[in-house]
This record gives structure tokens, C-alpha cells and sequence, in this order.
């Protein structure tokens, strides 16, 4: 047999052998391929299952989340009416407890104050709602005012010091406050604090002009100096007299720290010759790298000297009305206390803070409303909060000066 034949008939074994292989899997193909659709379906009822617990549980959650929102919708509208019902009471206490638009304008309040008489139309009131004068004569505490033997409502305060009161509520309501006199200016501070005036109380800035060549910025309350020589500023309106009062500068600029440059107070805002040096009558201060000026006007001290006014440094000035005194502060550290001369106070009722500067490209910066927390004390004595306005009343006769 050639070698063709041969091979012929051994693919044909080889087909045949593969036939009946094939023909003896054939069952087992076929249990296996049934045991699968067998899994496949039982996995579809599974999953089958699962969508339908799924679906009772979501409607389940909807359920219960639309019971909570209805209960939230519930508490929701039973405390809004609370509170339109808290603040319907408020405009009923608000209305007797304050005098508000409009009021007629023949009601007219007959005032005695301690021996000053006024007619103060009551609509006037209505520019300080708020104060302790407009909620002393509403409905609801007018009756608890005294009344002097002529029936006139009698209150125990400086009389000059509330005739500027009243004179001041006749002007429109952003009207600036009006000056006040030296001799009356801790009367004036006091009772305007006890009778919660807020209009009276002014922010204070940098008194521009004062016939000098100084740049200034009152938004940013910032001081340039732009030729040589001495140039003295002052801030528009006094400390205020009521407690301790503070204010603050920064060194923003200054070619020469060892000397010309000057911060303190001034019993008047300097004018005439006065702005154009540093010895100015009842000025204290402090000249950068030197020490205290105005040592006519001190008793005592123990303020350190050379501290120089560099960029970026601060320096505070800290007035103290029950001790006459004022406590210096370098970086925000005290640097020691001076007390005024009682010779001197007499002409020192008002203190302007006053700033001087001598060299072209100087720069500072004021701040009125410095917030001392946080900073160091040599001493341990920060400067004390205000006492309250109606102890302070307490202790300044009604006609009464410094």
C-alpha cells in the first residue's frame, strides 16, 4: 500500500474515533447545559425577589418621609406663628415704650432741668429712637417721670448740657454733632452716654487743613508730610471724658527715625504759629528716639525714652479721666505712665490727640478705635473700661464741672 492510501485511512479512524467521542459527551453537554438555565433562572427569581423588596421598602420610605414632612410643614407653620405672634408684641411694647411718628405737632413737653427750662416738641424724640430720652417719655414711663411744683417734668442733669441736646435734635437728622465747651465737655460725654445718644457719638478723623501742607486722607485717617519742618494736626473732636479712651498710630513712612516725629494730646486744637511746632501750650507728647515733651504740663512720669518711631512700629496714648493720667504704649507694649500737672487741667478739660511731623516722605496712620486685648503691659495695668453712665451721673453734680 503507497504511502497516500495509508494516510486516507487514517484520517478516517481519526474522524470516526471523533464521532463517537463526541456522541459520548453528548449527555453530559446536556445535563451541564440544563443544570445552568436551571442556576440562571433560580438567580432571575433572586433578583426578581430582591426588586420587589426593594419596591416595597421605597414605597415604605416615601411613605414615612412624606409623614415627616408633613410633620415639618406642621412645626414649621405652628412656629412661624410664634414668632409673627413674638413680634406682633414687640411692636405693642415698642409702642408704648417709645415715642414714634406721628405725634402731633401741638404736644409739647414742658422741661425743667435742674433750673433750665425747655418746650421740647415730643416729635423730636422720634430722631433718637432707641435713647433713654425717647423711652423716658412714651406712654408707658412718662407718668413715671417727676414733675417740679408748676407741673413741668423735672430731670436732675446739666441743664446746658441738655439745652445743646435739645438745640441739636431741631437740626436734621445727619446734621454733625454741635461743638461743645471746654468746661462742660466730661457733662456733656457722661450724659450722653447714660441717655444712650448714638448720634453723639462721632468718629473721630483728622482735622484737615489747619493751614499746613500736610496730606491727609480722612477716609484712611492717614498723614503725609511734604516739605521740611515741623507740621502739628489734630484729630477733628476730643477724647471722650467718660472712663479710659485710646487711640493709636502706625509708622508707615519715616526717612528718620532718631528725631521729628511727634504724638500726643492737646488740651485745644492748635492754631496760628502753633502748627508749625511742637511747643505747643498744654501739649504732651511723646518725640520719636527722645522721649516726653511738654514736661510744663506733667508732675510726674516714668515714661522710658529713645523709643524710635520706625516703619511698621505703633504707638498708643491711653487717657485715663479719673487719674488725669496717660499711659504710653510702644508695639503695643506699655512703655510707662505720666500724670497731668493740676495746673494745667484747667486749660486741659478737652484732650485733642495731636500728631507732628518734621521731615518730607513721613506717613502715619491713625486709628480712633484700637481694641487693647491681647496686648503686653511692663506694668500689668491695662487701661480699665469705662464705668457705667448712670454711676458716673452719680458722681458729677447736675451744674457741675470737672
Amino acid at each position: 500500500m503507497d504511502g497516500g492510501g495509508w494516510g486516507g485511512q487514517m484520517a478516517r479512524v481519526r474522524a470516526q474515533n471523533e464521532r463517537l467521542a463526541i456522541a459520548e459527551n453528548e449527555p453530559l453537554i446536556e445535563s451541564s447545559f440544563r443544570r445552568l438555565l436551571a442556576s440562571i433562572e433560580s438567580e432571575r427569581d433572586k433578583i426578581r425577589s430582591t426588586w420587589q423588596e426593594i419596591d416595597v421598602k421605597n414605597e415604605e420610605m416615601h411613605d414615612e418621609l412624606e409623614g415627616l414632612r408633613r410633620d415639618v410643614d406642621e412645626w414649621c407653620k405652628r412656629e412661624q406663628q410664634k414668632i409673627e405672634t413674638g413680634w406682633r408684641e414687640i411692636d405693642k411694647l415698642r409702642e408704648t415704650t417709645s415715642v414714634l411718628p406721628p405725634v402731633e405737632a401741638s404736644d409739647v413737653l414742658p422741661i425743667n432741668c435742674s433750673g433750665h427750662f425747655f418746650n421740647v416738641p415730643k416729635a423730636l424724640l422720634c430722631n433718637i429712637e432707641g435713647s433713654l430720652l425717647n423711652h423716658m417719655f412714651s406712654k408707658e414711663f412718662i407718668k413715671d417721670v417727676p414733675r417740679d411744683p408748676e407741673g413741668r417734668f423735672f430731670l436732675d442733669y446739666n441743664g446746658i448740657c441738655f439745652g445743646i441736646i435739645v438745640e441739636y435734635l431741631k437740626r436734621p437728622p445727619d446734621a454733625p454733632p454741635p461743638p461743645i465747651p471746654p468746661e462742660h465737655q466730661m457733662n456733656m460725654d457722661l450724659l450722653v452716654e447714660a441717655l444712650r445718644l448714638k448720634s453723639f457719638h462721632r468718629p473721630n478723623t483728622v482735622l484737615p487743613g489747619m493751614g499746613t501742607s500736610l496730606r491727609v486722607n480722612q477716609t484712611k485717617n492717614t498723614i503725609e508730610a511734604t516739605h521740611e519742618g515741623w507740621q502739628v494736626i489734630s484729630a477733628t473732636y476730643p477724647l471722650s471724658m467718660v472712663g479710659t479712651s485710646f487711640f493709636e498710630i502706625k509708622i508707615l513712612a519715616n526717612p528718620m527715625p532718631k528725631g521729628g516725629l511727634a504724638v500726643g494730646v492737646c488740651g485745644h486744637v492748635p492754631g496760628g504759629a502753633e502748627v508749625h511746632s511742637i511747643c505747643v501750650p498744654y501739649f504732651v507728647g511723646y518725640n520719636s528716639n527722645i522721649g516726653l515733651i511738654g514736661r510744663d504740663n506733667i508732675c510726674q512720669e516714668n515714661v522710658e525714652k529713645g523709643h524710635k518711631f520706625s516703619e511698621g512700629c505703633t504707638i498708643g496714648v491711653s487717657h485715663d479721666v479719673q487719674t488725669h493720667s496717660l499711659k504710653w504704649y510702644f508695639n503695643k507694649v506699655c512703655i510707662g505712665t505720666c500724670t497731668l500737672a493740676q495746673s494745667s487741667l484747667e486749660h486741659m478739660r478737652q484732650l485733642y490727640p495731636v500728631f507732628g511731623v518734621l521731615l518730607p516722605g513721613q506717613k502715619i496712620q491713625v486709628d480712633f478705635d484700637p481694641s487693647l486685648r491681647g496686648d503686653k503691659d511692663k506694668s500689668s495695668n491695662k487701661p480699665e473700661g469705662p464705668p457705667t453712665a448712670m454711676a458716673a451721673l452719680g458722681n458729677v453734680p447736675a451744674g457741675g464741672g470737672r
